[in-house]
C-alpha cells in the first residue's frame, strides 16, 4: 500500500499544532479556565478565567484582565494539547513564555460583556491577518 504525503495531520486527544487556523479550533472548545502564564520556566501569573474570545491579528495582544482571556494565536509559535477524561491542558508557546490553559468543571465569573464565545476562522481584523493565515496553507500545500 503506498503512502499518501499529502494527507493532512490528525490529532486525537493530543498533539502539537502549528497552523492557526488548527489553533483557533483547538481553542474554541474552552470556555472556563484555570491558567497559568510562565517565563523562561517561572509560573510568574495564574488564576482563574473565561475565554471571551479568540482570535488572529497583528494589531492586538493576548490579554487576561477581570477574568476574562481573550487569546490571539498570533502571540504564540504553536500548541501542545492532551485531553484526559475529565479535563484538557494546553499549553501555548513562544519562545521562553508559555501560557498554560487547563478547563475546570466550575463556572468562572466574568463581567457581562458583548463576548463572541467562537471565532469563526472568517473573523478576522484585517485582510493582511487572512491573508497571513491564507498564505501558511499555501506554503503546506508546495511543500
Amino acid at each position: 500500500m503506498r503512502k499518501r504525503t499529502d494527507a493532512a495531520p490528525c490529532f486525537i486527544n493530543e498533539g502539537t499544532i502549528y497552523q492557526k487556523k488548527d489553533m483557533l479550533r483547538a481553542l474554541e472548545t474552552l470556555e472556563n479556565v484555570r491558567y497559568e502564564f510562565i517565563v523562561e520556566g517561572e509560573v510568574v501569573r495564574s488564576g482563574k478565567g473565561v475565554i471571551c474570545k479568540v482570535f488572529a491579528s497583528r494589531n492586538s495582544a493576548t490579554l487576561v484582565i477581570n477574568n476574562c482571556v481573550f487569546i490571539n494565536v498570533l502571540s504564540f509559535d504553536y500548541l501542545n494539547f492532551l485531553s484526559g477524561e475529565d479535563s484538557t491542558e494546553i499549553e501555548l508557546i513562544e519562545d521562553d513564555r508559555t501560557l498554560k490553559l487547563f478547563t475546570i468543571d466550575e463556572e468562572v465569573k466574568a463581567p457581562d460583556t458583548n463576548r463572541e464565545m467562537l471565532a469563526s476562522v472568517d473573523q478576522f481584523d484585517d485582510e493582511e491577518t487572512f491573508a497571513l493565515l491564507e498564505d501558511g496553507e499555501a506554503e503546506e500545500e508546495e511543500a
